[in-house]
């Protein structure tokens, strides 16, 4: 198992991907599946990951707080994508999506994941990722 900040990493790329691909082709499957990944990628951060960095890592609290506001906007803008049928209005909602993500992926990737690197071990990390994989999974159903 990798550790906890390598699969956010990856996630954050498959992501990427699924804005990319959304905006090259305008399929509601796309977007349905970047929607759901967002919703179960943010609960089991919130749920197996951020406990740890806000009890063990240096401005834990601090960078948690930050991170679980940015899930609730994008929260909101998923609820928000989810229950409009006008296409154009979808494709500016997106759009604020992916620069609301954009913003939270930078602030993970810059401060919050190597912080909890250099804070929690290889041991406690992998352990995480356990937890994460467990927790995207019953975020699943």
């Amino acid at each position: 198992m990798p550790d906890v900040t390598k699969l956010i990493e990856r996630e954050h790329r498959q992501v990427e991907a699924l804005f990319d691909s959304f905006r090259e082709t305008g399929d509601t499957g796309v977007l349905t599946k970047l929607c759901d990944e967002l919703d179960t990628h943010a609960a089991a951060e919130e749920a197996a990951f951020y406990p740890m960095v806000r009890d063990d890592v240096p401005s834990g609290k601090k960078l948690t707080n930050e991170a679980k506001d940015e899930h609730g906007e994008a929260r909101q803008l998923i609820g928000r994508i989810r229950r409009t049928s006008d296409p154009d209005h979808v494709v500016e909602l997106v759009n604020q999506l992916e620069q609301a993500v954009n913003h939270h992926v930078v602030d993970e990737e810059e401060e919050m994941l190597p912080s909890a690197r250099r804070a929690l071990g290889e041991d406690r990390l992998v352990a995480a990722g356990s937890a994460y994989e467990a927790a995207k999974a019953r975020a699943l159903g």
